[in-house]
This record gives C-alpha cells, sequence and structure tokens, in this order.
C-alpha cells in the first residue's frame, strides 16, 4: 500500500448543487445520499493512482452508509477510528484520526485527505471541497496529480 485516499462523502460526494438538481427533476428533498456524478470523480481517482481508500466520513460509523459507499461510490480497505482527540473549537478534529492512522500504517508514501471540513492538521495533505459544489474535475486532476508524484 503506497498510495491512500482519505475520504469524506458530505461535500465531495454529494453536494448543494446535487440536491437542488435532484429537487428539479423529482420534487423531493431531504438525505442528500450520493451523487453519481461526484462518486465517479472519485473513482477516476482511484482508476488513475491505484490508490487505496480509507473512508473517513462520518458515514464510516454506520453500517448501512459504509455499505452505500461500497456500492455506489467505492471500496475501501479501512475505516479511520473514531476518537476524541485534540480539539479545535470545541471540534474534534479529524487530522487528528488521519494521523492515528498513517501511524499505524507506516508503508504509506503519499496520501491524499478530500474533504469539505478543515479539522485538519496543517501539515496534511487537505484537497478541500465545498459542500456547494463537491469534488471539481480541477480538484480531482490535483489529487491524481499528488498522488502519482512518487511514480
Amino acid at each position: 500500500m503506497r498510495k491512500v485516499l482519505f475520504l469524506d462523502i458530505d461535500g465531495v460526494c454529494n453536494s448543494a448543487e446535487y440536491a437542488e438538481r435532484r429537487f428539479k427533476k423529482t420534487g423531493k428533498g431531504g438525505l442528500l445520499g450520493i451523487d453519481p456524478i461526484l462518486a465517479k470523480k472519485v473513482r477516476r481517482i482511484v482508476k488513475e493512482t491505484g490508490c487505496d481508500v480509507v473512508l473517513s466520513s462520518t458515514w464510516r460509523l454506520y453500517d448501512n452508509a459504509r455499505h452505500q459507499v461500497r456500492n455506489e461510490v467505492v471500496g475501501f480497505i479501512d475505516v479511520t477510528r473514531n476518537f476524541q482527540g485534540g480539539e479545535q473549537n470545541g471540534r474534534v478534529q479529524r487530522g487528528y484520526e488521519v494521523k492515528e492512522w498513517l501511524d499505524r500504517h507506516p508503508a504509506v508514501e503519499q496520501y491524499a485527505i478530500l474533504d469539505d471540513d478543515s479539522d485538519f492538521l496543517p501539515e496534511q495533505w487537505l484537497f478541500k471541497t465545498t459542500f456547494k459544489k463537491g469534488l471539481t474535475d480541477e480538484i480531482a486532476d490535483n489529487v491524481i496529480s499528488h498522488l502519482n508524484a512518487i511514480d
């Protein structure tokens, strides 16, 4: 395992734009689910880099959500642990969960984090999406370039 992508779901594989599109098409609101267009962009990252995926999203905490990610986005090899580590402004930083996972897997040579949140450590390789748009082609291209930099 040389390359790893830490994957968030909300704000990466779904977005406000997807919710608007879905509402216009079906008249239904509510929980977003997975945008097939954004999921395809994640699969492109995996295909073009050969990376393994670790689910760092809160979706990792629920069996049915993990199943949905595997079926609609991409398979993943592991999930980050959920613990009350370092806090910043009262929020647990997922950066500590990523760090803990990387510390247990020293064979990882390159990694990237895809997330719309900023609760990561300053030295971590965060590729920040927005909840408005989710994963864009530009961000996907940047992740691909970063992960392939070790080849």
